[in-house]
């Protein structure tokens, strides 16, 4: 059952918050790593990661708290009409609706901004479950990525090839 997190606000996040991208992220354990990465990413690694963060390009949002801390990121890495997604909820945040909410806004954006697919690096249960639940088509495959989200019509059909992204 999803509970509703109705104290937390979702935001598209610009630059000003690339530290606490950064702090979100280095609060995630080994296996939260690797879920979120696909990978389980060093903190070097993380600090690296969220200095490539493109905001200006790429669609970045986040549940955040009333004090202002993160309790969940969603990273869309934009590549013409495709986009990579990354996501993570801290985990004495989860199970109140946060991720629900991040990918909701999110993918919704996304389809207004053109994008016609997501891909999801490691199809983890989680988003498989969300974006079903969402309504959206995916297409699972053994290579990358692991499952491949349709946002618009033929989506599926006729998407180009994206590059991984480097971790």
């Amino acid at each position: 059952m999803i509970f509703d997190a109705p104290l937390c606000t979702v935001l598209r996040l610009d630059a000003v918050w690339r530290p606490a991208v950064g702090k979100h992220l280095l609060a995630l354990g080994a296996d939260d790593r690797y879920g979120r990465f696909a990978s389980p990413l060093s903190d070097a690694a993380i600090v690296a990661y969220v200095e490539r963060i493109d905001f200006a390009h790429d669609l970045c949002f986040a549940t955040v708290e009333p004090e202002g801390s993160l309790s969940g990121f969603l990273h869309l890495a934009v590549h013409g009409q495709v986009a990579e997604l990354g996501a993570s909820v801290l985990p004495g945040q989860r199970r109140c609706g946060r991720a629900h909410r991040l990918f909701k806004t999110a993918l919704a954006s996304a389809a207004d901004q053109g994008i016609r697919e997501i891909h999801l690096a490691t199809g983890h249960p989680v988003a498989r479950h969300i974006c079903t639940g969402l309504g959206y088509p995916m297409r699972e495959g053994a290579g990358y990525p692991r499952v491949r989200v349709g946002l618009g019509e033929q989506a599926l059909d006729s998407s180009p090839e994206m590059p991984r992204i480097a971790s």
